[in-house]
């Protein structure tokens, strides 16, 4: 029975699907869907570094904040409007598989749903993606969506 199932989100199609499957799984044997969006931290440094120059700066942290709310908010619209009865969504800063694992732990989350692959960058490619990571180090039920 999975009580507490986490969807970690990035705006992705496959990150969507984990939505529906998640809500599917919490249909099926009861439970609270959780959705999850991680950014990663943007120094000022890398932001000095782009080649594009807004008129008005905004902090990269804030921005990245900004889009991961709206991200959630998406995630946990779809959620409710596939039927899911008790649904929450947070916004969380940090390395992405290490910051869903340790909100799983820390929330006693039962099971991890997410995309297999998202929106990661060049060094998922090189380092494996998150979604791999994840499984690898989370104690818990991990299903990987296509």
């Amino acid at each position: 029975m999975n009580q507490s199932i986490l969807v970690p989100v990035d705006g992705s199609e496959q990150s969507d699907r984990a939505v529906d499957m998640a809500v599917s799984l919490a249909d099926k044997y009861g439970g609270k869907v959780t959705i999850l969006c991680v950014y990663r931290h943007h120094s000022l440094l890398e932001a000095s570094l782009s080649m594009v120059r807004p008129a008005e700066p905004e902090h990269p942290d804030k921005a990245l904040a900004d889009y991961a709310k709206d991200i959630v908010t998406v995630a946990k619209k779809r959620a409710l409007d596939a039927g899911a009865k008790d649904v929450s969504a947070f916004v969380k800063r940090g390395p992405p598989a290490r910051t869903i694992v340790s909100f799983a732990e820390q929330h006693g989350v039962d099971t991890i749903v997410m995309g297999a692959r998202g929106t990661g960058d060049v060094e998922s490619f090189l380092l494996g993606s998150v979604s791999h990571k994840v499984s690898g180090l989370s104690p818990v039920t991990c299903v990987l969506v296509k």
